[in-house]
């Protein structure tokens, strides 16, 4: 969430069940975001705890592959044609809503990570033989520059409150996708063996290594007698976080003393003026070495919005600007911009399509015209930021200066510290794999001879998760003649339970279901008989073929 905040304070496994604001006291809108998060959780963890971590309400989300001639015969449809009927799918206790049918091609919160962007297609046009379908379930922040409407005309530009949004896309997983996650894994996880600190670190992810192997086996067609290929194709989705997490430590470092004998290094703490919530993100996915980083002390909230952009031409070096024009600029220096910083084009292709193109750094600001020039670099293509209005074009800000490389962005190395500003420095552990928007937040304060808000054990800064996580559910895989098998378990409303019990219950009461003789009369086995609970019962994938 790269809103305007003092600090992200919700931690599940603290197990608050409420925030109580007290008279004569300070109000901050970290609590009121806490209570929030604390209700949020308690319904999510619910609903998954009931019913399921995947399932769809009646006929929600359910797939038609094909339709009926004139005949009465099945006509298989391409792949982009495929419906999506309208409905609810839950995914982890989040509620995913598809207003309207739509074809898979033409789906609500297009692009996909799959879109093809240089020939504009969907990612659906050309199928492999064998693929499966998922929904990638993830909440997005959205600011009144992304999304005007939540603003008051009244307050003339003056934001108040954001908001967070589901996003579900649902995408394509096919054999080489799967093989590359595998990889992927394998290698973050013999990383980790090699840094292993102890002989039972050692044992436990020499364990994981056999699981990641025998989930190759399964994706490769062997040992799958009695394997389910839903329960497979679950695993595969899952595997980066079971296996392959990266965690990040933050703390803070002593600075660094001059040639002066005579100047010591100051303690380590928190030196810059004011309170700060920094942002760390990943930007450019993958494993330590082709994965990038970048950070910001605003929690990357300082955007601005565009109105126009114009690449020129190009320089005798193959360097080009990019002249881009502000609806309005910063409110004052510290949110701002100035000479040398570094900025993200984003609109909401960019966002959906969870895109990682260069960061271009600032060259020159006219006020009066309230543009900015953009140095774009010989060989560095920047990101087509669309101009309308509708798509929400925006710059955003970054802060490393230091150690950056053409793109902007800083390499992940991991072990080795990595300075961000005042003190403070991060590390990550080895053997992460990383993704696109994973982030982490830094509150640093200057109470306390200042410091982070940062957990530690036994003084140690601890390693945590990125938060920013999505959510995967299985809609169902294509089987060996062609067709389309469903994974996901389907259930009907009480009322349309009961509904179908009083059809098998002889004397049951069909016109008033929800009174207490319909409730008595509904025997449990007709009712549990009438569940529509349904899961995909697909051949077991044949060698070399995806599941």
């Amino acid at each position: 969430m790269k809103g305007d905040f003092a600090r992200v304070s919700f931690d599940p496994t603290l197990h608050y069940s409420q925030v109580f604001q007290q008279q004569g006291r300070v109000l901050l809108e970290a609590d009121w975001n806490e209570q929030a998060h604390i209700q949020l959780h308690l319904l999510r963890s619910l609903v998954r705890d009931l019913v399921g971590p995947c399932w769809a309400a009646g006929g929600g989300f359910g797939i038609t592959s094909s339709t009926t001639n004139a005949d009465g015969s099945s006509k298989p449809l391409p792949l982009t044609d495929w419906q999506l009927a309208p409905g609810h799918f839950y995914v982890d206790g989040i509620l995913c809503v598809n207003e309207a049918a739509c074809t898979l091609a033409q789906q609500p919160n297009a692009p996909t990570p799959d879109y093809g962007v240089a020939d504009g297609k969907s990612g659906f046009e050309n199928p492999p033989a064998g693929f499966a379908l998922w929904l990638d379930v993830w909440e997005r922040h959205l600011c009144a520059t992304e999304a005007p409407r939540i603003a008051d005309v009244a307050l003339d530009g003056v934001d108040t409150a954001s908001r967070a949004q589901v996003v579900w896309q649902l995408r394509l997983l096919d054999q080489p996708w799967a093989q590359q996650q595998l990889d992927d894994v394998t290698a973050a996880l013999k990383t980790r063996q090699q840094a292993a600190g102890s002989s039972a670190d050692t044992a436990a992810i020499k364990q994981q290594l056999a699981e990641v192997a025998q989930l190759r086996k399964g994706l490769d067609g062997g040992n799958q007698a009695n394997a389910s290929p839903c329960a497979l194709l679950r695993q595969l989705l899952d595997a980066r976080a079971a296996y392959a997490l990266p965690r990040l430590r933050a703390e803070l470092g002593p600075q660094e003393s001059d040639d002066d004998p005579c100047v010591i290094a100051a303690d380590a703490r928190y030196r810059g003026c004011e309170n700060q919530l920094y942002r760390v993100e990943i930007h450019q996915g993958g494993l330590a070495g082709a994965a990038s980083v970048k950070w910001s002390r605003e929690n990357g909230s300082v955007v601005f919005p565009v109105t126009r952009s114009d690449l020129g031409a190009a320089a005798d070096d193959g360097s080009a600007q990019l002249t881009v024009t502000l609806a309005r600029l910063g409110r004052d220096a510290r949110l701002g911009l100035a000479a040398n910083d570094w900025v993200e084009l984003v609109d909401d292709r960019y966002t959906l399509g969870q895109r990682a193109y260069p960061l271009l750094q600032v060259i020159a600001i006219d006020l009066a015209s309230c543009s900015v020039t953009l140095n774009v670099p010989k060989n560095t293509t920047p990101w087509p930021l669309d101009d309308d209005p509708r798509r929400h074009p925006l710059l955003r800000r970054w802060d490393q200066r230091e150690a950056v490389n053409a793109q902007g962005v800083l390499a992940v190395a991991e072990g080795a510290p990595i300075a961000l500003e005042d003190g403070i420095q991060v590390s990550f552990e080895a053997g992460g794999l990383y993704a696109t928007g994973d982030y982490w937040l830094i509150p640093a304060r200057v109470a306390g001879n200042g410091q982070l808000d940062w957990p530690s054990a036994n003084g140690t800064p601890a390693a945590l998760p990125p938060r920013g996580r999505h959510h995967q559910a299985v809609l169902g895989a294509s089987g060996d003649n062609g067709g389309y098998e469903e994974c996901c378990c389907r259930f009907d409303s009480l009322c349309e339970l009961l509904r179908a019990s009083s059809k098998t219950v002889p004397g049951a009461p069909g016109h008033d279901l929800l009174t207490a003789p319909a409730l008595g009369a509904a025997k449990p086995t007709a009712v549990a008989g009438s569940v529509k609970r349904k899961r995909a019962r697909a051949k077991p994938a044949k060698p070399g073929n995806p599941p």
